[in-house]
């Protein structure tokens, strides 16, 4: 990395990014739904007629196949083109995981505001400020260089 504002920036992306890819992944290879699902439905996974069980499944792994989408293709925008200083990934790296961190806290707050469950919205908005802590700290003002003051012809 040529400087520290450049590491600390790219750090800022990858940390929510490699966050969602676990959380992809985790509801990718689940068998069952979370905790939260079943105080959302207020059954609990045995409890659940198995084509509704099959439903429920694939609703969480489309939203797993979408975060480790997501989280790829963020990463790799990282690694190639934000690494090499390409302009367009310096806005779009942030854009789109504040983009898909904010509309899934909008899902889990409305399943949190609608349903008995406690989900995780807060910590996704977490990952949300972190892509723009990230951005903040890729367009922060960089100090001036101060000249020589010395009169050296």
């Amino acid at each position: 990395m040529k400087n520290r504002r450049k590491f600390w920036s790219l750090s800022m992306h990858a940390l929510p990014s490699f966050g969602l890819l676990l959380q992809g992944s985790l509801y990718l290879t689940t068998q069952k739904f979370m905790p939260y699902h079943a105080d959302a439905l207020s059954v609990t996974w045995e409890e659940l007629p198995p084509h509704y069980q099959g439903f429920v499944l694939g609703v969480i792994r489309g939203m797993g196949a979408g975060s480790v989408a997501v989280s790829l293709a963020l990463l790799i925008m990282l690694f190639i083109p934000f690494r090499r200083d390409d302009r367009w990934s310096i806005w779009a790296v942030p854009l789109i995981g504040m983009i898909f961190t904010l509309f899934t806290a909008y899902a889990a707050y409305t399943i949190d505001t609608r349903t008995p469950a406690s989900t995780p919205w807060r910590e996704t908005l977490g990952l949300t400020a972190t892509y723009l802590a990230g951005a903040v700290i890729s367009y922060w003002p960089r100090r001036a260089t101060p000249r020589s003051t010395s009169k050296n012809p």
